[in-house]
């Protein structure tokens, strides 16, 4: 049997929010819980591990994301670089 070593993910600990942090309130106390779970990114892990995927199809989706990304950084470049109408608006007399 082949070892995992190299590919698992150390998980820091549990996630706990006391509720001197929240000065009694357990509405707050809930909302920052979720904050702190998607912080830690637990519901992404989560749903990442539901199902297998194939090794090239994680690189597919990975490299789909660095494109995506490139192209908007691309988009925001052009946007800053097309000139502008520079116009005075002048008050009808």
């Amino acid at each position: 049997m082949r070892s995992n070593n190299n590919r698992t993910k150390v998980i820091n600990g549990v996630l706990t929010v006391h509720l001197e942090e929240t000065k009694g309130d357990s509405e707050r106390l809930v909302r920052r819980f979720i904050k702190k779970a998607k912080n830690e990114k637990i519901v992404d892990e989560v749903r990442e591990r539901r199902y297998h995927k194939k090794p090239s199809e994680r690189r597919r989706e990975r490299l789909e994301e660095r494109d995506r990304k490139i192209q908007k950084e691309n988009r925001k470049r052009e946007e800053l670089l097309k000139p502008r109408d520079r116009t005075i608006k002048r008050r009808g007399r």
